[in-house]
């Protein structure tokens, strides 16, 4: 007969808790980081006396000028307040997206996961009609022909959004459906409505949040990119993409012309990247 070591014993559960200590950190810094950005966005009108879409300086000002922490662009206006400015764009954006993406998506994969049979067929091979054309390419063209504004560029990425969260949410009913509660609510005559919104919903709401958590980042991304192509507003607006775009031909000369714009995209996609994984680690926690 093995006998445990109490020594051992105490060595691994304290080993667990500090590694589920280091974890809790980080997960709060990472949340930290995003409340961080997002204050600062909202802010900028706080933060920077200049405005993103008005001259405040000389061109080209090199950052750590006077009145001008990240520089001027070519035409002389303020980097930094661009930046937040273009923080905030990219940030509402996402938010807007994703929201949509929830509503419509979520609406389709609650009627295929809840009615099964023809509709559910139904809605699902329209999805998949959806999830097999190449997202990117078909939000550039739907963006492309509504015109250039940041209207177009939201429609453009929602188009293609929601099929993802519709597949998840279709999903996590049918597995929720199976359940012997949910069943024996079923044969008791419970109508498909309240057992839809008492038991079904509520446990599709963890995962949803988890996965939408996680998009942020990534539409981040995808945003910039229909900015840099031009298929957002156009000049002088303060959008990240079309910034870097627009800058790229001073990246030899005037190197945080295009840099201060590119480093805000990517700081934004990391620190809402890790965000979505802590709060992934928080609700599994739970």
């Amino acid at each position: 007969m093995t006998t445990l070591n109490p020594l051992a014993v105490g060595r691994r559960r304290t080993y667990a808790e500090a590694v589920r200590t280091r974890s809790t950190i980080a997960d709060r810094m990472a949340l930290g980081a995003l409340a961080l950005l997002v204050l600062l966005a909202l802010l900028a009108p706080v933060l920077t006396p200049h405005s993103p879409v008005l001259r405040s300086g000389e061109a080209l000002l090199p950052p750590s000028s006077a009145g001008h922490p990240l520089g001027t662009d070519a035409l002389g206006y303020d980097l930094l307040a661009r930046a937040l400015y273009g923080m905030r764009a990219s940030l509402f954006a996402a938010v807007v997206v994703i929201a949509s993406g929830v509503l419509a998506g979520g609406l389709v994969g609650v009627l295929a996961g809840a009615l099964p049979g023809w509709v559910d067929g139904l809605l699902m091979r329209i999805t998949d009609v959806f999830l097999a054309l190449p997202g990117l390419v078909i939000a550039m063209a739907v963006a492309a022909s509504l015109g250039a504004s940041y209207r177009s560029a939201l429609i453009g990425i929602a188009v293609v959004w929601w099929p993802m969260y519709a597949r998840l949410v279709r999903g996590e009913i049918r597995a929720w459906a199976a359940r012997p509660h949910l069943e024996a609510a079923r044969l008791a005559g419970v109508p498909w409505e309240r057992r839809v919104t008492r038991h079904l919903l509520p446990g599709v709401r963890s995962t949803v949040v988890i996965v939408a958590s996680q998009d942020v980042g990534g539409l981040v991304v995808a945003l910039s990119a229909l900015s840099f192509m031009g298929l957002s507003s156009p000049a002088p607006a303060p959008e990240l993409g079309a910034m870097a775009a627009q800058g790229m031909q001073y990246l030899l000369t005037a190197w945080w012309v295009p840099i201060v714009p590119g480093v805000a995209v990517m700081l934004l996609a990391l620190v809402a990247n890790y965000a979505g994984d802590a709060v992934r680690d928080m609700l599994r926690r739970r």
